[in-house]
């Protein structure tokens, strides 16, 4: 069902625990398998799933504006209009959706399990911004946002900033960080007394938000594109896992 966009995987799991979700009349197992001629209810409504709900999944790119909600049934919507697509029956979801104050690139799909292996490790991939800012930028400032480990309390990993500096009252900063919100980066300045009036999402993973995809916009997502992310998200991860592994003191040391 989470294959389907009918909810997330842990949705999905929830309703079996508490029993509001029937296969055939019965509540299922964990992971239990459907076949095509299974009735399934959900608080005792009949729950449509189709084959080719499954076969067929999609992933959007969505250019959204800044300071705008992210309308998921109306980028959607557009998007099958666009791509002469049929419109999916599932639930679409948005991957680690940026605030309604800040925009650029997002990326929506119908397919559950897609999206809950994207987000369990979307914390491990590098993500660019691009920040629109108003105030006295100096180099001192930008190294040490640089170095800035925590804002708020909050771990931050910053892995660069490149400033462009402009003759007026606004300058542009183009930044690279890891697990870090957008919402840290911009206390982070506010607290110094710059203020970022613009930030925008310009690369997830290896996902890059180009110029051909006006805002407002979507595009469906190349298969090489979702095979790169999923596999950059693997290779992180386990980057990740080993580096932690490395860093553990040995058993010896810790019994002494």
């Amino acid at each position: 069902m989470s294959a389907a966009g009918i909810g997330s995987r842990r949705e999905v799991e929830r309703w079996i625990r508490e029993g509001r979700l029937h296969i055939n009349g019965a509540v299922p197992a964990l992971g239990a398998k459907l076949g095509e001629r299974d009735r399934i209810t959900l608080d005792g409504r009949p729950v449509r799933l189709h084959a080719d709900d499954a076969k067929e999944s999609r992933v959007l790119l969505f250019h959204r504006s800044p300071g705008e909600n992210l309308d998921i049934k109306a980028a959607t919507a557009r998007a099958a209009e666009l791509l002469k697509a049929p419109r999916s029956s599932g639930r679409w979801l948005a991957i680690q959706p940026m605030p309604p104050v800040d925009g650029g690139l997002e990326i929506l799909t119908d397919d559950g399990s897609w999206a809950n292996r994207v987000s369990r490790g979307v914390h491990a991939l590098t993500i660019d911004y691009v920040l629109r800012m108003r105030g006295a930028l100096n180099e001192p400032l930008i190294e040490e946002f640089r170095n800035a480990t925590d804002c708020e309390g909050e771990a931050m990993s910053i892995l660069n900033a490149e400033p462009q500096f402009g003759a007026g009252a606004n300058h542009w900063l183009n930044v690279t960080v890891r697990a870090t919100r957008s919402a840290l980066v911009r206390h982070w300045w506010a607290a110094r007394g710059i203020i970022v009036s613009r930030l925008m999402r310009v690369r997830f993973g290896p996902v890059h938000l180009s110029r051909e995809l006006p805002r407002g916009h979507s595009r469906a997502m190349l298969p090489s594109e979702r095979n790169a992310l999923v596999n950059e998200i693997d290779a992180a991860v386990a980057a990740a896992a080993t580096a932690t592994a490395g860093h553990r003191e040995p058993a010896d040391r810790l019994l002494a």
